[in-house]
This record gives structure tokens, sequence and C-alpha cells, in this order.
């Protein structure tokens, strides 16, 4: 049985493995990149691809995925935010036979790069750890 968190692993794993495919039918990644560049910092639309499949596949529901990515800080380093992320979907079956709207939420700091900001980050450790040199 796939669990909430086997969703968010797919999901965040193919972020950045599609792209926007069609006028109202986004990827997550592209969603992300237009929440960053966008004035108010937010971006919304239909999940079509990986991660719509793979959340059909764990819910047993065929709506539309919709998603919601609102920026909840801008970093001081340009093009950079720390990113809300609501993935809907509509008509889940429960165990008790009804249907309710199932989410998905997490957050997530990211550049227009696709790498994460360095602000913040201690970039002698994270070259340790990269370098394989473990304390």
């Amino acid at each position: 049985m796939i669990t909430p968190k086997h969703i968010i692993a797919i999901t965040v794993f193919s972020l950045f493995s599609t792209t926007a495919s069609a006028a109202e039918s986004y990827s997550v990644k592209a969603l992300l990149m237009q929440a960053l560049s966008a004035p108010d910092g937010k971006a919304r639309g239909i999940v079509e691809g990986k991660e719509a499949d793979a959340i059909h596949t764990a819910t047993g529901a065929s709506d539309p995925v919709r998603a919601e990515v609102s920026t909840l800080k801008r970093f001081k380093q340009e093009g950079c935010s720390r990113l809300a992320v609501k993935l809907i979907q509509p008509n889940t079956p429960t165990k008790s036979g009804t249907k309710t709207d199932f989410a998905l939420n997490y957050e997530l700091n990211l550049c227009q790069n696709g790498m994460p900001p360095t602000e913040g980050m201690d970039l002698g450790e994270v070259s340790k750890i990269v370098g394989g040199k473990h304390d």
C-alpha cells in the first residue's frame, strides 16, 4: 500500500524530471518556477505527468490533481524563495467508502536555477559531506 510518505517521495523525486505540457496542465517543477518568477509569488494549475500518475495510483482517484504554490519567504539571494506546495486530489475514496479531498502539503527552498539557496548553509560542512569527509 502506498502511504502519504511514498507520495511525498515520489513527488519530490519526480519534481525535476518533467516540464510544462499544456496551457493549463503543468509539472510541479513548472509551477515552482512560475511561482519563483511571479510578482505575487504564486502559481496554480492542474498537474499532469509522473507526479499526477503517482498520486492517482496511490489514492485510487482519477480526478485531476490540482496544485497551489505560494511563496513563504524570499531570500536575499536573487531568484530564491521558500515555497509552500499543496497538491489536492479530489474525490479520493476512503476506507469507509466515502470520498474526500486528499491534500499533500510540503515546503522547500528553491532558486530559479533549480538548486537550493546557499543562504544559511554552512558551505564548509556541505563540502565535507559532498566530499565524503565526515567527522
